[in-house]
């Protein structure tokens, strides 16, 4: 079975890396703040240099913040996230799906999936289903059965039947 996803690697990066990002950014923010406030309280009488330095630098700390938030953290939250829930018992295992076709690519909180079609029958009825693929370049072969295991509908690790 060929594993995309490392359960136990990715888990403790994602949460490392979250929890490192959390220290930076409040870290960032805490030493703005007090910079300016002791830039502000030491100076001399004439702070008129320190004062438009402390509002240029909170500008662009705001700035770079709001950056932040819109796009680099929601990718690490839904990293964190992802991998939180991520564990032997919690995964799907799927028999006898047949690759059709690579869609369109999807887009979750900044986080790009590969959308891929199969089909499964279940009784006389054929079923289409999507699964995803999250940051691997993996190719499946048109018309060939695999043995899938998912998390979330997220491939996990595939065999070819």
């Amino acid at each position: 079975m060929k594993e995309l996803i490392s359960i136990n690697e990715f888990k403790k990066s994602a949460k490392t890396r979250y929890v490192l990002h959390i220290i930076f950014i409040v870290a960032l923010i805490t030493l703005t703040i007090a910079g300016s406030a002791c830039s502000l309280i030491f100076s001399t009488l004439d702070y008129n240099l320190n004062l438009i330095l402390n509002i240029v630098i909170g500008v662009v700390i705001i700035c770079f913040s709001f950056f932040y938030f819109l796009n680099i953290f929601p990718i690490v939250k839904h990293y964190y996230s992802f991998y939180k829930g991520l564990n032997e018992v919690s995964l799907e295992h799927r028999r006898r799906l047949v690759y059709l076709e690579e869609s369109d690519n999807k887009e979750i909180d900044n986080t790009k999936y590969r959308v891929l079609l199969f089909k499964y029958s279940e009784g006389e009825k054929e079923y289409k289903e999507n699964l995803y693929v999250l940051d691997n370049s993996i190719n499946f072969d048109a018309n060939k059965e695999y043995k899938v295991v998912t998390y979330h509908n997220v491939i996990i690790r595939f065999e070819e039947i």
